[in-house]
């Protein structure tokens, strides 16, 4: 499998030249404009080479630690000038792997490539190493080394679901997920089609007017047509599948397994929320039933079981939405934030938890979201009235999205009644008269004039 490699080099004719030497030595090249752009490509995927230039203007050393700390078992290449040696040696105990100076040499530029090429696939990482020590539930021990493309997975419990979406990438059929609602089933089966070998494809997702049998041998159908590799199917909420749909799920999948095709693999994912909002457990017969033919159940923990991942999810919201939206002015959080966000229950789980910081970056009008902010925030939504208009999730500084609560009845105010006199004459209506108000009596019905009774009357 070929390195990857990660530019930052602001200058075009370095980055060239650096890309040109990575490709010659067998890696693939992506490339970032800036520092931002660098750590949010991090927070999403690994990359086994990052070469950045030094900028002496800029604070290179929380760099190099941002870096180290996205991506641990990341060789750093450092790129400078002679003149900034000095600049340069502080920098080695953060974690840096080999240092280039200008004007470079292609040959022991190439040199320090392979190397760092070579001890990435020699050495394990740190994280494996973590993994290995620690035993998985059954007394296995994970084995997998894929790094994920689409979900965050730094705590156990969700390493654990990328090794079983790593062994059911072999299944005929395919995989159901389960867990909470609000969890983060799509991002989830991204990754399980990015195994299969399609990290750059888009899921097709079946509504549930479309799970008959003409819809999915429709689908099927197209999908054998297609010469590249093979789609992956998704269909969520399987509790609220009617009834006439199931039985026409459960004969496809039975059919398509017995006509099994190894060269063209049917891929499903189906999702399944184990309770309500309330809590409650549901009664599903129908996945009984379907895992007869589906038989990889994977549950998806819940994100106050997983702490750990609060972190690097974090980061990667703030990165996304303030390089998506620049005139945010939040850049970071202050110290104890994380900790207080890792202490909630999050019951929406993965939804919830993006909403909510979504909110607080649009909302939040400093560089840094602190505690003080949090709380003032939190104490403001919770001394509310009850009848009042508040803001849901989904609010942001663009578009405002309101829901009324109950309102309070209103105070009834003391009413004098008003006697009522009797009818005088001007108030009874007269008959319409036809006489006009200039004396002349041959007006038109209605009290209207003539044009010729006009001119005349104004003569």
């Amino acid at each position: 499998m070929s390195a990857q490699a990660l530019l930052c080099i602001p200058d075009a004719r370095l980055r060239s030249l650096f890309s040109l030497l990575f490709t010659d030595s067998d890696a693939q090249v992506t490339s970032c404009n800036d520092a931002e752009e660098l750590q949010r490509v991090l927070v999403t995927r690994f990359y086994d080479i990052c070469a950045v230039t030094l900028d002496v203007t800029a604070d290179m050393a929380a760099l190099i630690k941002s870096v180290r700390y996205l991506s641990p078992d990341s060789r750093i290449l450092l790129i400078a000038n002679k003149d900034d040696v000095e600049a340069i040696i502080p920098l080695f105990p953060l974690g840096i792997s080999e240092v280039l100076l200008q004007p470079i040499n292609p040959k022991k530029a190439i040199s320090a490539i392979h190397k760092m090429i070579e001890s990435q696939h020699t050495e394990p990482s740190a994280e494996l190493l973590e993994e290995s020590n620690s035993e998985q539930p059954g007394g296995q021990q994970s084995t997998n080394s894929h790094r994920t493309h689409h979900i965050v997975a730094r705590s156990p419990a969700m390493r654990a679901v990328v090794g079983h979406l790593w062994q059911a990438r072999q299944e005929s059929i395919g995989v159901i997920l389960k867990g909470e609602p609000g969890s983060e089933f799509e991002l989830i089966a991204r990754e399980y089609q990015a195994m299969c070998g399609d990290p750059n494809g888009y899921l097709y997702v079946l509504g549930h007017n479309e799970v008959t049998s003409e819809g999915l041998a429709t689908a099927a159908s197209l999908d054998r047509l297609n010469d590249g590799i093979p789609r992956t199917f998704l269909i969520r909420d399987l509790e609220l599948l009617p009834e006439a749909n199931q039985a026409q799920l459960l004969d496809f999948l039975r059919l398509a397994k017995r006509r099994r095709d190894r060269d063209r693999p049917l891929r499903f994912v189906f999702t399944v929320a184990e309770c309500d909002d309330q809590g409650r457990n549901l009664d599903l017969p129908f996945i009984e039933e379907l895992l007869f033919v589906v038989p990889v159940v994977i549950k998806v923990p819940a994100l106050r079981d997983r702490k750990a991942d609060i972190e690097p999810l974090s980061r990667k919201i703030l990165i996304d939405l303030t390089a998506l939206y620049p005139e945010y002015r939040v850049r970071s959080f202050k110290s104890g934030v994380i900790e207080w966000l890792s202490g909630r229950l999050w019951r929406g789980n993965f939804e919830e938890f993006c909403s909510y910081l979504r909110q607080v970056i649009m909302e939040c009008p400093s560089r840094e979201i602190t505690m003080a902010y949090l709380t003032t925030r939190e104490a403001a939504f919770a001394n509310r009235p009850s009848g009042s208009t508040h803001l849901t999730a989904t609010t942001s500084t663009d578009t405002t999205v309101a829901t009324t609560g109950p309102q309070p009845a209103r105070p009834v105010l003391p009413v004098t009644p008003v006697p009522v006199a009797a009818p005088t004459a001007a108030a009874v209506p007269a008959k319409e008269s036809t006489v006009s108000p200039f004396g002349d009596k041959s007006a038109a019905p209605g009290g209207r004039l003539t044009a010729k009774q006009l001119l005349a009357t104004l003569r």
